[in-house]
């Protein structure tokens, strides 16, 4: 389209660019096949696709909703192709599965492993740099699920596909406190003791101590019930 030819007020070209006006009718048809495409290759692929997503089923959405977007909206592509690589994709994906419960070793390396954040009250710095996840993402997640210090929690487990599992303390343990710093008054009306803890990870330190053996931080405080 030539320069001379875009005005701001032609709104036909504007809303329906240079599509002819039956190809409208044709979108319908082929948003109805494609749609059907999808829902079957969810359904072929299992109940996984319908709730939290691992690496692989995400990358087998994107695969799919590249596949079907181009003929979706171009009147020069066929849905053929489309079906093939959604067919593909099904395939690919069962295979994976199945290997993964054939072997437990293929299954870690295609899906990821389990990783342990918190062990017995303190953050684990080694497993925690791996994930990739930071301290204030940990403790927002602790938050979210009603945890306000480290001595409630037995264990954190980040699984394979992000989400976090939280295993709490049968019996509640001193702990550093998760609460945001800036929310002092919050912070004042838990219940300090005389265990001394990391103030970084939370590990129990001993009085002179220098430096955390967890994380080298050098800051201590007293430990919240």
């Amino acid at each position: 389209m030539e320069k001379s030819e875009i005005f701001i007020t032609d709104i036909g070209r504007i809303l329906s660019g240079d599509t002819p006006a039956g190809f409208f009718i044709e979108i319908i048809i082929r948003g109805i096949i494609v749609y059907l495409i999808l829902m079957g290759a969810l359904r072929l692929m299992g109940k996984r696709m319908a709730t939290r997503l691992n690496r692989n089923e995400l990358a087998a959405i994107s695969t799919l909703a590249a596949a079907v977007g181009i003929p979706l909206f171009s009147p020069d592509r066929g849905v053929l192709p489309g079906i093939i690589i959604g067919g593909i994709v099904v395939l690919v994906q069962r295979l994976i599965a199945y290997l993964g419960r054939k072997n437990e070793r293929f299954e870690r390396l295609s899906q990821g492993k389990i990783s342990t954040l918190i062990h017995n009250g303190c953050l684990q710095m080694d497993e925690m740099k791996k994930t990739r996840v930071s301290r204030e993402q940990l403790f927002a997640q602790l938050r979210t699920n009603k945890v306000i210090h480290l001595g409630e929690v037995k264990r954190v487990f980040m699984e394979a596909n992000g989400a976090f599992t939280i295993v709490r303390n049968v019996e509640k343990q001193p702990g550093l406190t998760v609460l945001p710093t800036f929310d002092k008054e919050f912070i004042g009306e838990q219940d300090t003791t005389k265990t001394i803890v990391c103030n970084y990870c939370g590990d129990t330190a001993s009085p002179g101590q220098p430096s955390c053996r967890n994380c080298g931080w050098q800051e201590t405080t007293n430990a919240v019930m």
